[in-house]
């Protein structure tokens, strides 16, 4: 029996629907083209890690917030509780087999913490544990927890694109290690065998922000926003280079793979990718 309680659950369920019915829509006018679904994804952590009802709220939150909508594209089946805003459990026919791959938006680690024990209210913090500082969104950079969301993703049965991951700063030296070290966990997965097809960065341009305006800063390429004119940063080469060397370790694993699986593909080596050539020349021309 269906049940749908809530603005927030009813929203979610004709979503699906709009997602089911469009794709099927799109393959029957365009026979052989790919249809999927991008899922903004949180790594939750419990904000006081000796606390049993943070843990206990920060897999709460992995389970309404990441897990609803991939078993649903796996099994067509959604079970989503939201306390305060509704509840949901129903079928949507056709969702299991409406996309060719997931999309994967992620961002940040969020840090939960159960305040109010009767109304079972919570809180979320962006923390800088790591001591990289926080990002021009107030975000925590945390590059080890992209890993476990495309592991998650894959767990759908579908191939992972990242659609989405960036970093808002005014310092592009900031940028360029977060790019490396995002491509480094994207390596690391390839190798061991997770079916991950692409990246995008967020994003080519400085952008406009709906919540935050045009302060933060994603762009690879700077936008001077009272003229309009574009210069491209030096980790818009950084993109390019480490997008060269993952095209390359990705045929190579496909080869390998193809000759002998790997038996443990959950922890590949660890291992550094080559700098980019253009760190130490400057800005390269655009290709």
């Amino acid at each position: 029996m269906a049940v749908v309680e809530g603005a927030a659950a009813k929203a979610f369920e004709h979503l699906l629907l709009a997602h089911t019915e469009a794709a099927a829509e799109i393959r029957s006018r365009i026979p052989g083209a790919r249809a999927g679904i991008a899922h903004n994804m949180l790594d939750f952590a419990p904000d006081r890690a000796d606390s049993l009802a943070d843990r206990r709220l920060a897999g709460a939150g992995e389970a309404l917030y990441n897990r609803a909508l991939l078993d649903g594209l796996a099994t067509g089946d959604v079970r989503w509780i939201f306390p305060g805003k509704g509840r949901a459990a129903f079928s949507v026919q056709g969702l299991e087999r409406s996309s060719d791959f997931v999309g994967v938006n992620y961002y940040s680690r969020v840090h939960l913490r159960l305040s109010n024990l009767f109304r079972m209210a919570g809180e979320f913090f962006y923390r800088d544990r790591d001591g990289r500082g926080l990002t021009e969104m107030g975000w925590e950079v945390h590059p080890q927890g992209l890993a476990p969301m495309v592991r998650l993703a894959a767990s759908s049965g579908l191939p992972v694109i990242v659609t989405e991951n960036g970093i808002a700063t005014g310092d592009d030296r900031r940028r360029r290690a977060f790019l490396r070290e995002h491509a480094l966990v994207l390596s690391h997965l390839v190798a061991g065998g997770v079916p991950v097809q692409g990246y995008f960065y967020w994003s080519l341009l400085d952008n406009f922000e709906w919540l935050e305006g045009f302060r933060p800063r994603f762009g690879l390429f700077e936008v001077d926003y009272a003229t309009g004119a574009r210069r491209r940063r030096p980790s818009a080469d950084t993109f390019a280079s480490l997008g060269r060397t993952m095209a390359r370790e990705s045929a190579a694993a496909d080869g390998v793979r193809a000759l002998a699986p790997r038996e443990d593909p959950e922890e590949p080596p660890a291992r550094a990718l080559p700098a980019e050539e253009s760190d130490e020349r400057g800005p390269a021309s655009r290709t």
